[in-house]
């Protein structure tokens, strides 16, 4: 089973990407969630039990406890990929971040230069394709 921090609970991190740890609960644990909206926040902490302690209004303090999960799955504004995914590379996490990857080139390719340096798991999805856990996993565990 893959775990995850959820970095960004709206529309695409809480009802598309953090639904399959719902519909799939042996593959897929959402362990902490940070989200600025508090009913969107308190509502999504609820719904995966997600202990008290795990629920973040910002990223940054989610990503100072450590590594706590295999992957963060970034799913903020576009604009706010950029930090996010740099810090949580940097905090040992495999990162999915969904797309536009970043709103100018420049900030595509300092997260394209973290996860160079980082040697983690990337993937920049789509929300129209079908995720693909097991590749994930596989990645992080190796054959």
């Amino acid at each position: 089973m893959i775990t995850a921090v959820l970095i960004g609970a709206g529309q695409r991190g809480a009802q598309v990407y953090a639904e399959y740890a719902l519909t799939h609960p042996n593959e897929l644990k959402i362990v902490a969630v940070a989200e600025s909206d508090v009913a969107r926040r308190e509502a999504f902490a609820r719904r995966h039990k997600i202990e008290r302690g795990f629920v973040f209004d910002d990223w940054k303090p989610l990503l100072e406890k450590g590594k706590i999960a295999d992957c963060a799955m970034i799913c903020t504004q576009d604009r706010m990929h950029t930090e996010p995914v740099k810090q949580a590379l940097k905090s040992g996490y495999h990162v999915m971040c969904e797309k536009p990857m970043a709103a100018t080139t420049e900030d595509a390719q300092k997260m394209m230069d973290a996860w160079k340096k980082s040697g983690k798991s990337r993937c920049l999805h789509r929300q129209e394709t079908a995720l693909k856990w097991e590749n994930l996993q596989k990645n992080m565990t190796g054959p």
